[in-house]
């Protein structure tokens, strides 16, 4: 009889265990999802900043709890094969960049770009955006 409850708590436990296991490697997806589609929402905003980009390269993210934006920090490159490496912020609840860092105005030109940009994300998936 004692043999058959320790079979049932090992049970219990191996079950409550993998079940865990499994429950933070989902809620670890999400968050990295979640952050993937930030980064995505944030080459948006770029493109309707800057003109003539041709791609960004977003080297890392997070985000920032005191502020409540992200933390994006990227190397652009414009139609002219320029590049120029920044930081920025963005918004999620108003889709809106926050303090942009001018490193180049030559490369960061005001503008609107309307053609696709090719994105790659800090993850290193590749994109049309």
């Amino acid at each position: 009889m004692k043999k058959k409850w320790v079979f049932i708590v090992i049970g219990l436990l191996l079950v409550v265990g993998i079940g865990g296991k499994v429950y933070m490697d989902k809620k670890e997806e999400r968050k990295e999802a979640e952050k993937i589609e930030a980064e995505r929402m944030s080459v948006e905003a770029l493109k309707n900043t800057f003109a003539d980009i041709k791609s960004i390269e977003i080297e890392k993210s997070g985000f920032d709890k005191k502020t409540g934006s992200f933390d994006v920090f990227v190397k652009m490159t414009n139609q002219k094969n320029e590049s120029v490496n920044f930081g920025y912020n963005f918004w999620i609840s108003e889709e809106n960049l926050g303090a942009i860092i001018i490193e180049d105005a030559e490369v960061q030109v005001d503008g609107l770009t309307t053609n696709k940009v090719h994105v790659i994300y800090s993850n290193k998936e590749e994109d049309e955006v």
